[in-house]
C-alpha cells in the first residue's frame, strides 16, 4: 500500500509541476571600418552566429540611403535580405556588403526582421543584435587628425656610446668603433606608435665614416631623419708616404683587394700582423694601402728597406704581366711610353703610328722575365719573338728598299721624259725657222724675176 502511494505522488508531480524549458541562443554582429572619407566605398560584414546548430534563418539589413548606396552585396543575400536553410546545420554565416558614402554625416547599418530556428528541433533561437555606426568625413577632416608626431625615443648603436647623448631634437650623431667591427645594430623606437621607423637593425659597415640615415614617417606623412656616422677606426694605424701621398697599412684580411694570382700570406710590420698576399714565382709580396679618401689599393712591399711602390697589372687573355724597368734595349726600335690599361708603362716600338709595342715585365702565372708584344687594337699581350721581330724587321727593310727604289726608278723616268719632251719641241721649232727661212728665199726668188721682166 505504501508502494502504490509513493507512485502516485511521483506521477502527480510530473504532471503538476511545469518542466524547465532553456531555449538555445544567438547573436547577430554587424562590423566595419568606422570612420571613411566621403566618396570612397566601405564594407559592412553582417554575421549569424549561435551555440548550437543553426538550421534556418531570415533577417534584413537596414540602412540610409541618404548616406549610403549599396554597390554589391554577397550573393545569397539577393540584396538587402538574408535567408537560408541548410540540411546539415551550420553555427555561424556571414554575409558582406559594400557601399558607397554619398555624403559627410553619421549613419549606421543594422538588421531587423531576423528569426532563426535550431537544426536539431526546429525551435526558435534567441537573438540579439547590434549596429555598426559609420562617421562619414571630409578628406581634409581625416588629415587633421592625423598625428604630426615623428620624433624618436630612443636612438642608439648596440654596444657603443653615440656622440652627443640623444635628443628627440638633434638630428645627427657619431659613434667610433673598433677597426675589425663588421656589423652595427642601430636600434631606434618611435614616440607615436602611429608613425614608422626605417633604418635601424643590422648594417654593415668598412673602413672609414659609414653613414646611416634612420628616417620617422608620422602619420599625417611628415618625415624626419636623423643621421648616425659610425666611424670604424684603428686606434694604432700604420701611417706611411709613398711619393707625396699619405697612407695606412690595412689591417684587416677582408677588406684587401683581390689578388688572383697570388697566395695569402702575412707580414710584420711594426710588430702588427698584417695581412698580405705573396707570389711564389716573383717573390713579391703584396700589402694593402688606404689613401686620406678611403681607397685601398695593392702595393709592393719591400721588408729590407721598408718600402712601398705601387702595383700595376697588364692582364690578356692569356697572361698577367707585372711591368719592369727594360734592362736592356730592343735592336731597331725606340724607346718611349705608352699608356697600357690605364698604366703608363715604358717601353719600345717601331714608329708613333705603330700598334705594337714591345715591354718588359715578368709574368705571374709563371715567374718569367723578358719582352712582351703588346697590341694596342686588339689590347692583347703576347711573348715576344726575337726570331719573329727579326724577320718583321728584315721585312720592313726590304720593303722600304723596294719602295725607294721604286721611288728613284719613278724619279729618273720623269727626267727621261722631261728631256724627251725637250728635245722633240727643240726640233719643231728648228722645223719652223728652216721653213721660214726657205719661204723667205723663195719670196725674194720671185720678186726679182719680176723686176727684170
Amino acid at each position: 500500500m505504501r508502494k502504490i502511494k509513493v507512485i502516485l505522488i511521483s506521477l502527480f508531480c510530473l504532471l503538476v509541476i511545469p518542466k524547465t524549458v532553456f531555449a538555445a541562443s544567438g547573436k547577430i554582429n554587424v562590423s566595419g571600418t568606422s570612420t571613411v572619407v566621403v566618396g570612397n566605398n566601405v564594407t559592412v560584414t553582417v554575421t549569424l552566429s549561435s551555440s548550437t546548430l543553426i538550421g534556418s534563418w531570415e533577417m534584413s539589413l537596414n540602412y540610409d540611403k541618404n548616406y549610403l548606396q549599396l554597390r554589391s552585396a554577397t550573393s545569397e543575400s539577393n540584396g538587402i535580405r538574408m535567408a537560408a536553410s541548410t540540411a546539415t546545420g551550420v553555427k555561424s554565416k556571414s554575409y558582406t556588403f559594400t557601399f558607397k558614402t554619398l555624403k559627410k554625416g553619421s549613419t549606421s547599418v543594422s538588421v531587423g526582421g531576423y528569426l532563426a530556428y535550431a537544426y536539431a528541433d526546429l525551435s526558435e533561437i534567441s537573438l540579439s543584435s547590434n549596429s555598426k555606426k559609420i562617421n562619414i568625413i571630409t578628406q581634409a577632416e581625416l588629415e587633421a587628425s592625423y598625428s604630426k608626431n615623428n620624433n624618436l625615443a630612443s636612438l642608439g648603436v648596440e654596444g657603443f656610446t653615440l656622440t652627443p647623448e640623444f635628443n628627440a631634437n638633434t638630428l645627427e650623431y657619431s659613434v667610433i668603433v673598433p677597426e675589425d667591427t663588421k656589423n652595427v645594430n642601430l636600434t631606434g623606437t618611435v614616440q607615436d606608435k602611429k608613425a614608422s621607423i626605417n633604418g635601424v637593425g643590422v648594417q654593415q659597415v668598412n673602413q672609414g665614416n659609414n653613414k646611416f640615415l634612420v628616417a620617422v614617417k608620422a602619420e599625417n606623412g611628415s618625415e624626419k631623419t636623423y643621421t648616425i656616422n659610425v666611424d670604424v677606426k684603428d686606434e694604432n694605424p700604420i701611417e706611411v708616404t709613398v711619393g707625396d701621398k699619405k697612407y695606412t697599412v690595412v689591417k684587416i684580411k677582408e677588406n684587401l683587394p683581390i689578388a688572383s694570382l697570388y697566395n695569402e700570406y702575412s707580414i710584420k710590420i711594426n710588430e702588427f700582423d698584417i695581412p698580405a698576399y705573396k707570389n711564389d714565382y716573383t717573390g713579391l709580396v703584396l700589402v694593402g694601402l688606404k689613401d686620406t679618401d678611403g681607397n685601398i689599393s695593392l702595393f709592393i712591399y719591400d721588408d729590407e728597406n721598408n718600402s712601398y711602390k705601387e702595383y700595376n697589372e697588364l692582364k690578356s687573355s692569356q697572361i698577367t704581366i707585372y711591368p719592369l724597368k727594360p734592362e736592356e734595349n730592343v735592336e731597331g726600335y725606340k724607346k718611349g711610353n705608352v699608356k697600357i690599361q690605364d698604366i703608363d708603362v715604358e717601353g719600345f716600338y717601331l714608329n708613333e703610328d705603330s700598334d705594337f709595342f714591345v715591354i718588359y715585365g715578368v709574368n705571374v702565372e709563371t715567374g718569367d722575365k723578358g719582352f712582351y708584344m703588346y697590341d694596342k687594337k686588339m689590347q692583347t699581350l703576347i711573348k715576344y719573338n726575337d726570331e719573329l721581330s727579326s724577320l718583321l724587321s728584315e721585312k720592313i727593310k726590304l720593303y722600304t728598299y723596294i719602295i725607294i727604289g721604286f721611288i728613284s726608278l719613278s724619279v729618273v723616268m720623269l727626267i727621261i721624259i722631261i728631256v724627251l719632251v725637250c728635245k722633240k719641241g727643240k726640233k719643231k721649232k728648228r722645223g719652223k725657222d728652216k721653213e721660214k727661212v726657205v719661204e723667205e728665199k723663195i719670196n725674194k726668188e720671185d720678186k726679182n724675176e719680176i723686176i727684170e721682166m
